[in-house]
């Protein structure tokens, strides 16, 4: 099984980038933001040199198609496929490879296919993508556009339960993440049955120690070499038995 990998972090992306197992890795240079501005379009021109682009808007699409990117094209779940329609319009816009919409159940993904996408196994799944930035608004020190690209915080609901949040300073907006990691480490046989092209891990808040024992766990688990419990504990399995209700 081929395993791939997103980064939000440069310094996430060298932690892992010798471990055998993991292939390709989407970094912060070659992954596009979730908010593109009409202001933003001279700074992702630098996408342009990359070989490969994990995508994350319809906008993006257009904007690579108007200035003729030669790259491959891999769309994240945030770009709308769940039907063959949808599918067949990104296949039309030459994307290389579709991710598994995050909605989909399992008996949806072996009923539709995904033998041609790639599918989320580990990751903090994005619970809003907001331009209302946390620290701007309601944390000390107000807003951080400081020239550096990520800054993290941390919202507590009512029940006392944490959302890491990441104020993206270069594009201006928020990920406000799921308190625990989406993980399908005990859906290993049924991933199997589906035959995805490939499966990714999604690393958002965890240090790059963190990310060296959660990769290694996964290509020790998916090549058949590992059966003790994930380097970390609470997570959630998503939508992937119950589906959306």
């Amino acid at each position: 099984m081929v395993i791939n990998a997103v980064c939000e972090k440069s310094e996430q992306e060298s932690a892992i980038k010798d471990i055998d197992g993991i292939g390709r890795i989407f970094g912060p240079r070659n992954t596009m933001p979730y908010v593109m501005r009409n202001d933003d379009e001279e700074r992702c021109l630098a996408f342009l040199t990359e070989p490969f682009l994990l995508v994350r808007t319809i906008d993006e699409l257009g904007f690579l198609r108007y200035h003729d990117y030669k790259g491959e094209i891999v769309t994240d779940h945030t770009l709308y496929n769940c039907n063959a329609e949808a599918y067949g319009f990104l296949k039309e816009q030459d994307v290389y490879r579709t991710t598994v919409p995050l909605e989909l159940s399992y008996h949806e993904m072996e009923e539709g296919g995904i033998e041609d996408s790639e599918l989320m196994v580990y990751g903090r799944v994005p619970m809003m993508i907001s331009a209302g930035c946390v620290r701007k608004t309601s944390m000390d020190g107000g807003c951080m556009g400081d020239g550096r690209s990520l800054h993290e915080e941390v919202l507590t609901d009512r029940m006392n339960v944490r959302f890491p949040v990441i104020c993206v300073c270069r594009y201006c907006y928020n990920i406000i993440l799921n308190s625990c990691p989406l993980s399908l480490h005990k859906d290993k046989d049924k991933i199997s049955k589906l035959s995805p092209k490939s499966i990714r891990l999604y690393f958002t808040t965890e240090e790059p120690g963190e990310c060296v024992k959660i990769a290694r766990y996964f290509t020790g688990l998916f090549n058949d070499d590992v059966c003790i419990d994930p380097p970390y504990g609470q997570y959630t399995r998503g939508h992937f038995i119950k589906g959306v209700e």
